[in-house]
This record gives structure tokens, C-alpha cells and sequence, in this order.
């Protein structure tokens, strides 16, 4: 082994199933530190930067917070190109494998894609598709990704595609697909269906939703895929907005007004926005308060801004999509005077427009991902 290339070893485990890496990890130490240290799992949080997904096309903002100020890099092109992007939505992105999801069909059909190498997976149909058939000409055939999570389990190795309880008949399970596996599976849920409108978030080994017709969020664990309740929020300032991700946990946002009395307070109508974040230990689970995003009214521009879903978070920028044109707005986060607090001021990359590296983006702002590029084989995974 001494005689082959460190980066052409790199280059093999790179190709690996991550559950053969861990075994390899075993076989001698510079093996172990090269999985550690230079396989894509280990670079996530380093190296991701946001995949702004739109309606027409799909870019990725390498340079955020930089002095390049370069053009976004346009991943690929819906409808062009290939047509396995026609008609998809992005549902997840993990270890630079995405997972789309197909509108047009009934209940949505899944496929996982590495952009990287081209490689596509497309995975079987969803339990009960005739169920999804019937009930299409009752709900938008636009909407049925909003359904779907794709998660990976650093403990096991495996991705997980969840679809979770929502619609018809399918209310009381859930269904999940193991890459790796042959079929879908169902596992029960019953009062714990979902309220779509407030997302559905994978992270950290788990998918996570809010029980619809409360404010109770529950999560489904991937390791031993069981639906269980999380420890409620400490506060009750207003009803859970959405779900997003913050660093590889999960965080919920809650819009409240603000006080006419308070410093913070610009206008009519001003707001701020709570962002609470999970940790969770081997004993407990604690919400942490962890940004207050105050007084939106009074940045730059149109007042209406919301948060970009799911990940906002991207290093020391927040990402939020603004006015009716949803153009793609940074702040660079700063913390305040207060510990608990923090405020957003304007990103501006040497005194330039801090839209200039992302005005030729095509169509509206649907989702941002964080995303790292990989050499992941899909292939590998096929049972079926």
C-alpha cells in the first residue's frame, strides 16, 4: 500500500457506501484518518455551502461572505440538459447526494442523484400509489414533495427517504425507504399527523414534523424508526412558523410582533422572528434560545422577508428571501448587546450591491440547501 498514491486512495474510499468505510476505518491508521478527514461525511460542515433551488434552474453560492463577489454557479437547469430534473423538487440534500421528487406523478415518485458524477437512482413506487391516484384530483399534484424528508444516519451509514402521515389513508403511518433495502416499509403513527405548512425537517439521525392541529413536534428516529415526541418549547410567544435546520440540529422559528413600546420597534405591522434550537444529549433534550431576528421592517428594501427553508444558517450569513420577486437576500448575523440576542446587518462585499453575485439567478426562490460536492456511487445501492 505504501507505494499507491494518498489521493488515489482517497479517491477509492470516496466511491465506497459509507457503511464499508466505517469497516475500512479498521484497518490501519492512516486509513482511519483518511476517512476522518477526507471523506465527504467529515467535510459537511466545513465545506457545504447553499444550494439555492428555484423554479427554473438550481445554483450553488460558493463565494458567500468572500471578496470575489463571483456570479452563483448554475447546477443545473430544469427541464434542460436531462430531463430527470423535469418537473422535480429538491427534497433533501445529504453527503452531495439530492434527493428529488417527482410532482407530476400521483403521491410524487422519488429519485436520488449525485450532480457530481450524473448518477441517477430511481426508487420504487410508495405504498398504496392508488390511493395517491385517487386523492389527486383533490389536492395540488404541485405540492406532493412537501411530504417527503431524505436523511443520513452517521451512526448506521444509511439514508433514509420518510414520507410522513398526511394524506387520505396514509394518516396514521409513516413510510420510509432504506437505501440499500428492496421496498418501502410502513411503520406506525397514529395521531401524529403531520401539518405540512411548517415543513419536515431531516437532521442529526432523525425526521422531524408539527402534529397538525397543535404545536407539538415529534420525531422519527432512523436508527431504531420509532415516532416519538420532543421535549415542548419553553415559551408560548406565538405558533410554530416552521422548521428549518441550524448546524446540524434542528431549530424552529416563531414569528411574534413587537411591543409599539420597545427600542426595537419601527413601524406598523413590525415583527420579529424566534429561532430556538434543539440539543439533544444522551439524557435530555433542551431548546436553546438561539437568534432573535428583530425588527424585519426596518431592513433594507420591501419589508417582506421571510427566512429561507430549510437551512438559513450558512456560516456568519443569514440567508432570507425577500419582496414578491423573492430575490435572495444575505445579512451577516453580529450579536448585540444583549447575550441572547442577535441582530442582522447588511452584507455588503467590498462596498458593492451584496446581490450582485446573485442577480442573474432565473425563476423564484423555493428552497436552500447546504450541499457538498461528492464522488458517492448510487449504484451500489440497488435492491430492486
Amino acid at each position: 500500500m505504501d507505494i499507491i498514491p494518498t489521493d488515489l486512495v482517497v479517491e477509492i474510499l470516496q466511491r465506497l457506501p459509507w457503511t464499508s468505510r466505517r469497516r475500512l476505518r479498521l484497518v490501519c491508521r492512516s486509513w482511519r484518518d483518511l476517512v476522518h478527514k477526507r471523506t465527504t461525511e467529515m467535510q459537511q460542515c466545513r465545506d457545504a455551502v447553499p444550494l439555492i433551488v428555484t423554479t427554473e434552474s438550481a445554483y450553488l453560492l460558493a463565494d458567500l461572505g468572500s471578496s470575489k463577489s463571483r456570479p452563483a454557479r448554475e447546477l443545473w437547469r430544469s427541464g434542460g440538459g436531462t430531463d430527470v430534473y423535469k418537473h422535480m423538487e429538491v427534497v433533501g440534500a445529504c453527503n452531495g447526494v439530492l434527493c428529488l421528487c417527482d410532482d407530476a406523478k400521483p403521491g410524487g415518485a422519488i429519485t436520488l442523484a449525485n450532480p457530481a458524477t450524473g448518477d441517477f437512482l430511481a426508487l420504487p413506487p410508495i405504498p398504496r400509489a392508488g390511493l395517491f391516484r385517487r386523492h389527486n384530483s383533490r389536492r395540488s399534484s404541485r405540492s406532493w414533495h412537501q411530504a417527503y424528508s431524505f436523511g443520513y444516519h452517521h451512526g448506521t451509514g444509511q439514508y433514509k427517504v420518510v414520507h410522513v402521515p398526511c394524506f387520505f389513508k396514509t394518516k396514521e403511518t409513516l413510510q420510509v425507504f432504506t437505501l440499500g433495502e428492496a421496498s418501502w416499509r410502513e411503520v406506525p403513527a397514529p395521531g401524529d399527523r403531520c401539518r405540512l405548512d411548517a415543513g419536515v425537517v431531516s437532521v442529526n439521525g432523525a425526521t422531524y414534523w408539527v402534529v397538525e392541529g397543535s404545536e407539538r413536534i415529534v420525531a422519527f428516529d432512523h436508527r431504531s424508526e420509532q415516532v416519538k415526541p420532543v421535549t415542548p418549547l419553553p415559551v408560548s410567544d406565538g405558533p410554530i412558523s416552521h422548521l428549518t435546520e441550524v448546524q446540524r440540529r434542528l431549530s424552529v422559528a416563531i414569528v411574534t410582533r413587537v411591543d409599539p413600546k420597545s427600542a426595537y420597534y419601527c413601524g406598523r405591522g413590525d415583527g420579529t422572528i424566534e429561532v430556538w434550537i434543539l440539543e439533544n444529549t444522551s439524557k435530555e433534550q433542551t431548546w436553546v434560545h438561539q437568534y432573535s431576528l428583530r425588527s424585519l421592517s426596518c431592513l433594507p428594501g420591501p419589508s417582506s422577508i421571510q427566512m429561507a427553508r430549510p437551512n438559513f444558517i450558512h456560516g456568519d450569513y443569514i440567508l432570507m428571501v425577500q419582496g414578491q420577486s423573492q430575490r435572495l437576500r444575505p445579512y451577516r448575523c453580529r450579536p448585540t448587546s444583549y447575550v441572547t440576542r442577535q441582530e442582522c446587518s447588511a452584507v455588503h462585499i467590498n462596498s458593492c450591491d451584496p446581490q450582485a453575485f446573485i442577480s442573474h439567478m432565473k425563476g423564484d426562490i423555493c428552497r436552500v440547501f447546504a450541499y457538498v460536492e461528492s464522488a458517492d456511487a448510487l449504484g451500489v445501492y440497488r435492491r430492486w
